[in-house]
């Protein structure tokens, strides 16, 4: 009986392991020296491993840098929200393959015209491509932001890709638009490198999976285990 006792006990934490797991997905943004005015570069602490997988110059420490793909929404800087990772907004709008191919070379270390370097003109650099990144998704703008005109980055997107800048990326570039939600409002949406790491609804499938099996051992275990003297096995 104290084997029986120890193993379901056992079994009781790992099922409270797996409901913590299966609603781990939080995330907290902040705004640092790189954000231009009120949009990114912003820096990014999310479960999951995505900045394993970032070029040392767009990560700061653990956390990763980012740009936001909704100028009609806000978030709080500090505040921990849920987030799944999707390849719309949650407006609806579908992340387009120019915006996609210019935060993928952002995040690899790799896009032109981008200085990483320099403080100031990191700066500078980081409003002009989060002008180009709103353009591209869906002709956002916001007050006080130069044209996407005379953009760089925007002019890089389009006469690298073409018309296809504007096409929905479907996972090209391992970009995925991070959905951050707060209970069940919106908070503003933002851009993520996800190269191999599983998204949500495979983590939590695995997780549902695991913890099925585990319920389905509790149970033989239960059936096995003999009736105590003097009362009747039932089945």
């Amino acid at each position: 009986m104290k084997f029986r006792s120890r193993i379901i006990q056992g079994l009781a934490g790992v099922f409270v392991g797996c409901a913590s797991l299966a609603h781990a997905n939080s995330v907290i943004l902040y705004q640092n020296a790189y954000s231009y005015q009120v949009a990114g570069e912003f820096e990014v602490n999310a479960s999951g491993n995505f900045v394993d997988i970032y070029a040392p110059v767009a990560a700061i420490g653990d956390n990763f840098e980012t740009f936001c793909v909704e100028s009609d929404v806000i978030f709080n800087p500090g505040q921990t929200y849920t987030y799944v990772l999707s390849q719309q907004d949650s407006m609806g709008r579908v992340l387009s393959e120019g915006a996609a191919f210019l935060y993928y070379e952002f995040a690899t270390g790799q896009l032109a015209g981008y200085d990483y370097t320099d403080p100031s003109v990191r700066l500078a650099d980081a409003g002009e491509l989060q002008v180009a990144i709103w353009e591209l998704q869906g002709g956002q703008s916001f007050p006080g932001y130069p044209s996407y005109t005379t953009d760089p980055f925007y002019a890089l997107a389009t006469n690298t890709l073409g018309a296809a800048a504007f096409n929905p990326d479907d996972g090209m570039y391992d970009v995925d638009i991070m959905q951050l939600w707060d209970g069940p409002a919106p908070a503003q949406n933002q851009l993520v490198l996800t190269g191999t790491i599983p998204d949500a609804a495979w983590t939590s499938g695995l997780l549902a999976l695991t913890c099925a099996g585990l319920v389905l051992l509790a149970r033989c275990l239960n059936q096995r285990q003999p009736a105590p003297v003097g009362l009747k096995a039932r089945g």
